[in-house]
C-alpha cells in the first residue's frame, strides 16, 4: 500500500504558520532556525520542504 504524503511546506509559509501557532511577530519568526521551524511543522504535523 502506497502512503500519500502531505504537501511540503515552503520555508516563507513556515514563518507564516510560526507566527500564527507561537504567537510572534514576523522580524522574531524569521530569526528561527531551519531546525526550530521544522519543530514547529512537526508539532503540527505537517512536513518542511527546504
Amino acid at each position: 500500500m502506497k502512503r500519500k504524503l502531505k504537501p511540503a511546506i515552503s520555508k516563507q509559509r513556515a514563518i507564516e504558520i510560526t507566527m500564527n501557532h507561537n504567537g510572534v511577530s514576523r522580524e522574531i519568526a524569521e530569526k528561527y532556525t531551519n531546525s526550530e521551524l521544522r519543530e514547529v511543522l512537526k508539532h503540527l504535523g505537517l512536513r518542511a520542504g527546504f
